[in-house]
């Protein structure tokens, strides 16, 4: 059996608290690594603020919501605690201003976008949205290689440009945020490192030398397309091609990505439509036909199709639909 690394899930809310102390617990029990200031919470205003954690050792997920709030990391905090990570931040609501190293650059926040920022170095950030929803992925500095550690800490609070794999992040990324809370353990602690193994072959490929077919980037590559996969898999054009072509490498270099674990291309492209096409049958209203679901789950042919659901699953479409017999896998 395969070992699934630790992790743990933590979860905090100032909801059911006087509003008088909804800022002083979040200031004490849900920020560690910062130190918060105003707009609110500090005259007694109501403060709402949640936040999901997923942590492990190579690294945690962090999921964000709170009212208008600033927090600044300083010289003293970054002396005290020694943290030296980089965080990969993706703002889903809301927005503001900050600065990273340097007070006197200010830049807003905001946007869906991807921001690189440096636990070791000062910054400020200042939310002054109404309600501010950020996701962030941190991970240690020394978990990557040397030559990509003093590009990372230069460009600190810069915006990854939205193409290569850095859109594929953002999207497990939301993923992981909406499943947290449904996911059993192991569940969760496979999605972080799924996420985290993602989030390093962005830095590397971003900012460091490696090519997309590097040996280290692999974990992260094969994560990438199989998230393609799961993005695209309506699409009767998502072939082994296309992938490939996507994720700029060979053809060659997909197969043994996926050969190393066991897997084929094919078979994981085929499998993902089929619990899809499995999802759909279960809630289909009384028009759609099972070609029609099918079709949409990037199956050409409804024969086929059918051929393929009951070697999977042992019982034909029709047969699960009508909710007769149970499925036997």
């Amino acid at each position: 059996m395969s070992h699934v690394p630790s992790c743990r899930h933590a979860f905090a809310t100032t909801s059911g608290l006087p509003p008088n102390e909804q800022f002083m617990f979040w200031r004490h029990t849900l920020v560690k690594r910062y130190e918060p200031f105003g707009p609110r919470g500090m005259t007694g205003q109501a403060f709402t603020a949640t936040v999901r954690k997923l942590i492990a050792p190579e690294g945690e997920f962090c999921d964000w919501n709170m009212s208008a709030v600033g927090i600044t990391r300083t010289r003293r905090q970054i002396q005290a605690d020694g943290v030296d990570n980089i965080v990969l931040s993706l703002t889903l609501q809301g927005g503001g201003t900050g600065w990273f190293a340097n007070p006197d650059e200010t830049i807003a926040l905001g946007g869906a976008r991807l921001r690189i920022r440096h636990q070791g170095r000062p910054y400020a950030l200042n939310w002054s949205g109404q309600e501010n929803h950020t996701l962030h992925i941190e991970m240690p500095l020394a978990s990557l290689e040397p030559r990509l550690r003093d590009r990372l800490v230069r460009t600190a609070g810069t915006i990854l440009a939205p193409h290569g794999l850095a859109p594929m992040l953002m999207t497990q990324m939301r993923a992981l945020s909406n499943a947290a809370p449904d996911l059993d353990p192991a569940a969760r602690a496979a999605g972080l490192r799924a996420t985290l193994d993602l989030a390093a072959t962005v830095l590397r490929l971003e900012f460091g030398s490696e090519k997309a077919e590097s040996e280290v980037c692999e974990d992260g590559m094969l994560i990438a397309a199989q998230a393609l996969i799961s993005r695209q898999f309506q699409s009767p054009d998502l072939t082994p091609d296309a992938i490939a072509r996507r994720l700029g490498f060979s053809r060659a270099h997909l197969y043994r990505l996926f050969a190393r674990h066991g897997l084929t291309v094919a078979g994981h492209l085929r499998d993902v439509r089929l619990r899809h096409a499995r999802d759909r049958l279960a809630v289909a209203g009384p028009r759609e036909t099972i070609g029609d679901i099918a079709f949409r789950c990037g199956f050409q042919d409804a024969v086929h199709f059918t051929r393929l659901f009951r070697q999977k699953f042992g019982i034909t479409p029709g047969a699960f639909r009508s909710g007769d017999v149970r499925l036997a896998a």
